[in-house]
């Protein structure tokens, strides 16, 4: 009782909303929990607060996306002799309108790329190997930069809710496994993805988005681990979801790090390999919240791999925009696999030839 009383205390004073849940019933929340919840819950059953997604997760200690209340949020949930307690981080982000600059950004960007393909050209005529060797290096920044630029417009566009979002019938077996296969077929990749699927499962989804939430899941995969590495990617649909789970054996997610997981920029910076800005799990995030879903975030420490689940509903409507679906696979794709992955790939994969 004393212990209670003491944790009752201590989690009075915190600022971040947080609720503690014994036999599926709210046993405690501070301040700042009642004021998200709009109301007191306490006694009450856990799953008036906590989605089903998060209390039905089996697993000690793991971070996942909710909406709580009218918000949403990371929640981060620590396990122990039968209590649970969920500390909620709710990111009110204020709209940020920097379209001229990205405007800018881009076209300096399309400058770039136009003087890259040139030297390409050039050193490809002259047989000069040097600077062909330049130019690919020059077209993974190109690409790094494309992808920091695309990954922070879209998330600023999500927080003003003007993300362009076009569901459509989309063959989700048939597009990861075209989308790995490419990913794959890259020379020196140093990891090994296994893929597991139905045949033919179809949802309504925004297929561009979809690609997206997939190779960032693999870019954040395949950065972890190790030469040699591991990564599985499974489908399974139910009733009413799409599960897209990602599991691999690289550094995994220290414990303190996962309440950050889906929070931009906050990571720990690592100069002995390239690095992303910390935005690819707040995109897959933002992405699976369009389609009406959630993430989940498992680590068990570091070095011992990390499991992600995307949850994306089936209650998606076809969009009017769409008149008549697109192949499960384009080559415009390959584009999108350099960009996404750009901090993964080999300098080689950079070669002019790789995009056309």
């Amino acid at each position: 009782m004393h212990d209670t009383m003491l944790l009752t205390a201590a989690l009075s004073m915190v600022d971040q909303p947080v609720a503690v849940s014994r036999k599926e019933r709210i046993a405690f929340m501070n301040t700042a929990a009642i004021t998200l919840a709009g109301r007191n819950l306490t006694g009450k059953p856990t799953a008036l607060l906590i989605p089903s997604h998060i209390m039905n997760t089996q697993a000690q200690k793991f971070t996942a996306t909710a909406f709580i209340g009218t918000k949403n949020c990371s929640v981060k949930v620590s396990t122990y002799e039968g209590t649970r307690i969920f500390v909620m981080v709710c990111n009110e982000q204020s709209p940020d309108d920097r379209e001229a600059l990205y405007a800018n950004l881009r076209t300096t960007l399309s400058n770039i790329k136009f003087a890259t393909s040139c030297m390409s050209i050039i050193a490809e005529d002259e047989g000069n190997i040097k600077l062909l060797e330049y130019g690919r290096s020059l077209n993974r920044s190109y690409y790094r930069m494309k992808r920091t630029l695309s990954n922070v417009t879209m998330l600023n566009a999500m927080a003003r809710g003007e993300m362009p979002f076009n569901p459509e019938a989309v063959d989700v077996t048939a597009l990861c496994k075209n989308m790995i296969d490419e990913v794959m077929s890259m020379d020196n990749m140093g990891v090994t993805i296994r893929f597991n699927a139905p045949e033919k499962i179809r949802v309504v989804a925004d297929r561009t988005l979809l690609q997206q939430l997939l190779l960032n899941l693999l870019a954040n995969s395949v950065s972890h681990c190790q030469h040699n590495g591991r990564i599985h990617v499974s489908l399974l649909r139910t009733d009413k979801n799409l599960i897209i789970s990602v599991d691999d054996n690289g550094d995994g997610i220290r414990q303190d790090d996962l309440a950050y997981a889906f929070e931009r920029y906050k990571h720990e910076i690592d100069f002995t390999k390239p690095q992303g800005a910390g935005m690819g799990l707040a995109v897959v995030r933002g992405i699976a919240e369009l389609h009406k879903g959630a993430v989940i975030i498992e680590s068990r420490g570091e070095n011992m791999g990390t499991s992600v689940r995307v949850m994306l509903s089936l209650d998606i409507p076809l969009s009017e925009k769409m008149n008549s679906p697109r192949p499960d696979y384009e080559r415009e794709d390959m584009r999108l696999i350099l960009s996404e992955l750009s901090y993964c790939l080999p300098l080689k994969s950079f070669s002019e030839v790789m995009e056309d």
